[in-house]
């Protein structure tokens, strides 16, 4: 049986869980708690340092995000519960509506996604120990379209902060909100097409394509946006100032849009892909080896933004 680490305060008390609670002694995984056992404020297993690590059995991860992602309200208003834990919280909640989302293709579930967002914007954007500690939970993109679009989602809203730190937060959650469901049109693109580990064919690619007109359309006739800012960001993320990109070739692309992009370069650098055989970047090789075709196409003083996200203290 395989097994992933959580952290146990921010669990919510409960008669029942959908997972069991683990710890493992000498290599060899000890029960904690049976899933079917209740699990009360006082219970011994809650008092356990931040420092201990829990674990779940790995089939048993998503009913473990689901329980935190339900619990964040709860969690964030705990004043015993330390900034890293609420922000761990915050992540995973994000996390786990995302792979709802891209699962199930229920476009409601982005309403609850902007939910998360207001938090995420208020607990991790206004100060670089906040944005450090979020970094180091993200993990690389296997192919998979949830974890890419919260990666970007969370680098581009950090650029933004860098590039604009006198933003409102108010501001900075509109514009996230078009960071994190930028792909979102990909939604509607056939699941076979997605899944393909074959090379592309012409045909397939220009369906890829269409994506974000199709996100477009996903945010004004089901989730109602009326926001310009965030249909650019959707809309012209594959934009280049040249005229190379698409879906239009506009060469007048908007700024946040261009923000977008970048990050969207960066992940898909650092990230494992289906379609390459080669090893996905480190960060420091990502923005070292790639630092012209940055520049080139999105700036000098937006690269310099970026690398400073990462060389915050």
């Amino acid at each position: 049986m395989k097994f992933a680490p959580i952290r146990l305060n921010v669990i919510r008390p409960s008669k029942m869980r959908s997972f069991d609670i683990y710890t493992i002694n000498k290599a060899v995984p000890v029960l904690l708690l049976s899933k079917d056992k209740p699990l009360e404020n006082d219970n011994a297993v809650l008092q356990y340092n931040e420092k201990f690590v829990a674990y779940v059995p790995s089939d048993q991860l998503d009913a473990y995000k689901k329980d935190i992602s339900d619990n964040l309200e709860n969690v964030l208003n705990n004043e015993h519960i330390s900034k890293s834990n609420k922000l761990y919280v915050i992540y995973f909640s994000l996390l786990e509506k995302f792979e709802s989302l891209i699962n199930s293709r229920d476009i409601s579930i982005a309403k609850n996604i902007f939910e998360k967002i207001k938090y995420f914007v208020l607990f991790s954007m206004n100060d670089s120990a906040s944005m450090n500690i979020f970094f180091s939970f993200m993990k690389n993109d296997t192919g998979n379209i949830s974890n890419h679009m919260l990666n970007v989602g969370i680098y581009a809203s950090m650029l933004t902060k860098m590039l604009y730190p006198g933003i409102s937060n108010t501001k900075l959650e509109e514009l996230s909100k078009g960071y994190f469901l930028f792909d979102i049109g990909m939604l509607k693109v056939d699941k076979n097409i997605l899944s393909k580990k074959e090379k592309y064919t012409e045909e397939e690619l220009e369906e890829i394509k269409k994506h974000p007109q199709y996100g477009v359309e996903i945010l004004e006739n089901q989730l109602e946006i009326k926001s310009h800012a965030i249909k650019s960001i959707v809309l012209e993320h594959h934009e280049r100032s040249d005229g190379s990109g698409y879906p239009s070739g506009k060469t007048n692309i908007n700024r946040f849009a261009r923000i977008c992009s970048m990050c969207d370069v960066f992940d898909a650098i650092t990230s494992e892909r289906t379609y390459r055989n080669s090893t996905p970047k480190t960060t420091f090789d990502a923005l070292k080896y790639n630092k012209e075709y940055f520049i080139k196409w999105f700036g000098i003083d937006m690269y310099a933004a970026f690398v400073k996200c990462f060389s915050q203290k």
